[in-house]
């Protein structure tokens, strides 16, 4: 399970909690023992959605899990290779968009060809040839996530 993912489990356990002492407590003091009893179950779903909500937006970027599973079974991944030289390249991809938003990928690709080469791959074996699928794959998912209307080119189309 990944990090973010945990951290979604936590936030949305203890807010559930809070949200169940909350309104049971409020629920006491409107209606006595059945009060009590409904004002705790939707105070426990309430702080639940709450609570995932808030663990969502700590991290707007989306985790590394999703391309845990997959980059092994993409058409740019390198025999041998292992998570420890794509991790790297995928995180620089959520990374850079944001400063790069608005422009497509190609526009800002000499850019990040140069941050990549220029951060020592950030520990990845990965040249930029190879780290580029990785890189754009994660771009463009955050970037269809958060700019849906922007024209983009698949990872594949190239």
């Amino acid at each position: 399970m990944s990090t973010l993912k945990k951290d979604h489990i936590v936030g949305a356990g203890v807010s559930a909690a809070v949200g169940a002492v909350a309104g049971g407590a409020l629920g006491a003091v409107l209606a006595g023992p059945p009060g009590l009893a409904v004002g705790a179950a939707a105070g426990g779903a309430l702080g639940a959605v709450a609570g995932n909500r808030l663990a969502e937006s700590a991290d707007k970027r989306d985790d590394l899990g999703h391309f845990q599973q997959i980059f092994h079974t993409m058409p740019y991944y390198i025999a041998g290779r292992d998570w420890n030289d794509y991790a790297p390249a995928y995180r620089y991809g959520l990374d850079t968009f944001e400063r790069h938003r608005g422009h497509t990928f190609a526009a800002a690709e000499s850019q990040l060809q140069g941050g990549w080469e220029a951060a020592a791959r950030y520990g990845s074996q990965l040249g930029w040839f190879d780290a580029r699928p990785a890189v754009e794959h994660a771009w463009k998912s955050l970037q269809e996530t958060l700019d849906p209307g922007t024209p983009h080119q698949s990872v594949e189309e190239r």
